[in-house]
């Protein structure tokens, strides 16, 4: 049974900032989730995207706004949803 790496960090091509909190992201620290961060990704996929879900996973993951993460540069968004992805289709 393969192991899955708990963390990774994604330099990020294009920084995101966060002007309410007055943080610049120049990278993104992406942790396991938890169950209840997976179940509001499935329900918010079942209710919307997958791109909203998988964005709405990144922001649990990371502890950073949502609304921070719009203007994201799409490779970044990928690099985020194929680590992210490995916890969600993982079978023991």
């Amino acid at each position: 049974m393969a192991e899955l790496e708990r963390t990774k960090v994604i330099p990020l091509i294009k920084p995101l900032v966060d002007e309410a909190q007055k943080t610049r992201y120049e990278q993104l620290e992406l942790k396991a989730p938890t169950l209840s961060q997976a179940e509001q990704f499935y329900e918010k996929q079942a209710s919307s995207t997958s791109l909203a879900a998988m964005r709405l996973l990144i922001s649990l993951v990371t502890d950073t706004r949502e609304s921070v993460l719009q203007p994201m540069d799409f490779i970044d968004f990928r690099k985020c949803e194929d680590f992210l992805l490995g916890f969600l289709t993982w079978k023991p």
